[in-house]
């Protein structure tokens, strides 16, 4: 069924969350908490990459 007006789609959303809560599942879970090590490790493996591009770069230049 395709809603018309706004108030058919929000009656439509609102016999959904009462199927899903009927059922057990939560429409809207707690939000987990953030996690700092993931930006950390992010950081650290951008850093490592700039590194490496960066000395690759600079190693045409260098004589030996």
């Amino acid at each position: 069924m395709v809603a018309q007006s706004i108030e058919e789609e929000l009656a439509e959303l609102a016999a959904l969350v009462d199927e899903a809560e009927r059922l057990g599942f939560d429409p809207w879970p707690p939000t987990k908490p953030d996690r700092p090590w993931a930006k950390w490790a992010l950081g650290s493996f951008m850093i490592i990459l700039m590194l490496s591009a960066v000395s690759k770069v600079l190693f045409r230049f260098v004589t030996i």
